[in-house]
């Protein structure tokens, strides 16, 4: 941050005080004359104090020109140091207090939204990483008690990069997404015999901006009396939108008020391969490995190790609980399997239960894979906080969205699992 920024900073925040102040003395029921005095001397002060903030503002605007024009006359590579620099000094928490004021962010989250392209009153996704809990102990004095560090909500583990899923970040517009669907094939030719032209086409898959918003809302009370608790809460908003995007790219949300909203998730893809095991075959181990192996296509996959499996937790406890041959051995499906190259990991909120109509997994054919399914990420998320509308009693308001699609430019890259009668 600049001289001219930090001051500027440093002059918002008395003003933010200011006003804070002015607030309580104007809400009492009465005034001493310590109090009145103290109002007077603020309500005094507020020409001056919104003249020196004019002129900051005026001062570090030149200053950022200054820098946004040394940027630009910089080489690329220099460039790249510079943002690089910068990212490393922005803070989500300046970007929450531009919020709190309504107004845009300053100083380096300013410099580096100009430097990323991103409006001044957004943030960039990438900065909703959840920061370690705070561990020092606090007092409060209210309850005259020792705040323990806060023990922060347990999501499901997040698993659609597992099975190959490309999350890509990318600009204002619509995202394009061309694959080739059909092409030349090589054929022995005599000499001086022509070669055949090939149907050689492409299909594009376009990727739309859909909202995806977590909103939440504490008292005044409550935050004056837990300490930490907005940034518990922005943690909690944060890492409930990462796990509901996630969850989405499997099963689908179709909770919009507009189809063009909604997200058809791998459960319901068309071209998505679908192999069932029926109740009888699904406590048997030779059925249940059959039913992967024969995704192995030698195109999509060459083996059970190109196979990227993110099973049910009814399914995995399933295999880990049943004895493949209870006359033989005390082997479990899940060892069998294991020992003939499969493998997987677990995903919470698909099913719990194996029961028809149950999907017990999702798997990702690795080769080629790249692409194939893609998590469009407008980087420019948007916190709001609203302290406003519910003001009468005294509640605060966080809303917390961001912008993206989904799309299979390849569905046959992915298949599924699913328990039938």
């Amino acid at each position: 941050m600049t001289k001219a920024q930090k001051r500027l900073a440093d002059l918002l925040e008395r003003q933010s005080k200011s006003r804070q102040r002015m607030a309580e003395l104007a809400g009492a029921d009465e005034l001493n004359d310590e109090t009145r005095a103290e109002l007077d001397t603020i309500e005094a002060g507020v020409p001056d104090l919104e003249r020196q903030i004019r002129a900051a503002r005026v001062a570090a605007a030149d200053e950022e020109a200054e820098q946004r024009q040394a940027a630009r006359d910089t080489e690329p590579d220099a460039e790249d140091r510079e943002r690089a620099e910068l990212r490393g000094k922005v803070r989500l928490s300046r970007y929450i207090g531009a919020a709190v004021e309504t107004r845009a962010a300053d100083g380096p989250e300013a410099e580096y939204n100009a430097a990323i392209g991103l409006p001044a009153n957004r943030f960039p996704l990438e900065l909703l990483a959840a920061p370690a809990t705070e561990t020092r102990a606090t007092t409060n004095a209210d309850a005259e008690a020792t705040q323990r560090p806060w023990v922060d909500r347990l999501f499901s583990e997040t698993a659609a990069m597992k099975v190959g899923i490309t999350f890509q970040s990318v600009g204002p517009g619509v995202s394009a997404h061309p694959v080739v669907t059909a092409g030349a094939s090589a054929a022995q030719r005599g000499r001086s015999e022509a070669a055949s032209d090939a149907a050689w086409t492409v299909a594009v898959k376009d990727i739309k901006p859909t909202r995806n918003t977590v909103r939440a809302s504490f008292s005044e009370e409550d935050a004056n009396r837990l300490p930490g608790l907005e940034d518990a809460l922005r943690r909690d908003l944060s890492m409930a939108l990462t796990e509901g995007v996630d969850r989405a790219i499997f099963l689908g949300d179709a909770g919009a008020n507009e189809d063009t909203a909604d997200i058809t998730g791998l459960i319901a893809q068309t071209g998505v391969t679908e192999k069932t095991l029926t109740q009888a075959a699904k406590v048997k181990a030779p059925d249940t490995l059959a039913a992967f192996a024969s995704l192995v296509d030698g195109k999509h996959a060459s083996g059970l190790g190109d196979l990227m499996v993110c099973a049910s937790v009814g399914s995995n406890t399933l295999w880990l609980s049943t004895i493949a041959a209870a006359t033989a051995d005390t082997k479990t499906v899940a060892s069998f399997l294991r020992e003939n190259g499969l493998d997987w990991g677990v995903r919470g909120d698909i099913d719990t239960a194996t029961a028809a109509g149950d999907f017990g997994a999702f798997v990702g054919l690795g080769r080629g894979i790249q692409g194939a399914g893609v998590a469009a990420i407008w980087n420019a998320g948007m916190l709001i906080r609203d302290p406003y509308t519910a003001a009468a009693k005294g509640e605060v308001a966080l809303t917390l969205s961001h912008f993206w699609g989904f799309a299979l430019p390849r569905p046959s890259n992915f298949a599924r699992l699913k328990f039938v009668a």
